[in-house]
């Protein structure tokens, strides 16, 4: 596993802490993150400043939280472009966040599940 998808200290950290919860929150997160590209995925197709905004803004912080970096920057880099009204380059973003959604799910269900 590429070292760049999940902080694997903060994720055994978590494991230890949460203990047998652990399993329903990467389960949580992976239903949840499905969810929330869905949502995404139709407020960049309407361009739906508000709405991508916060959808972003939600998935960087889940994902940090789960040590999913790559993950939690692009979802800033999205959240701070449509903050500037700079709406060129959403469908992009969106690709680059699912695309780093999949891969962390991949992981995720690889090391933990």
């Amino acid at each position: 596993m590429s070292a760049n998808i999940l902080d694997l200290d903060i994720l055994n950290e978590l494991k230890e802490i949460m203990e047998d919860d652990f399993d329903e929150l990467i389960e949580t997160f992976i239903l949840d993150g499905q969810a929330q590209l869905d949502n995404l995925r139709t407020a960049t197709d309407a361009q739906l400043a508000a709405d991508i905004r916060s959808i972003a803004h939600t998935l960087k912080g889940s994902s940090a939280n789960l040590g999913a970096n790559a993950l939690s920057g692009v979802c800033k880099d999205l959240e701070h472009n449509v903050a500037v009204d700079n709406l060129d380059e959403i469908d992009e973003s969106f690709e680059k966040i699912k695309n780093e959604y999949e891969a962390v799910k991949m992981a995720l269900k690889e090391n933990f599940q």
